[in-house]
């Protein structure tokens, strides 16, 4: 289930529940996350909250020998370059 994250009366929280509920109320948002009401008033409205997500796409050859991985580049039918390997060590593998 997707993390969602509300404001309920200038408190901020994650909450996980189904894409299909729309909460309004923080009793609605409590019954689809099985949260417990607290003390605050069910009717109290609450505010979904647009969060950006965070992301990291490797797109350069340093990054992905840094993670450890090694890129393999097709140079030829059967023939393959590792990118990530240092200038002089390049291996060519035929495989």
């Amino acid at each position: 289930m997707p993390v969602y994250v509300y404001r309920v009366g200038g408190e901020k929280m994650e909450v996980n529940h189904k894409m299909a509920h729309d909460p309004q109320t923080w009793g609605e948002l409590c019954q689809v996350s099985g949260m417990d009401l607290g003390q605050r008033d069910p009717a109290e409205r609450v505010e979904r909250l647009i969060v950006p997500v965070a992301t990291s796409v490797s797109q350069f050859t340093a990054d992905y020998k840094n993670s450890g991985f090694k890129r393999l580049e097709r140079r030829d039918s059967g023939v393959y370059e590792e990118t990530t390997a240092p200038k002089g060590e390049r291996i060519i593998d035929s495989n």
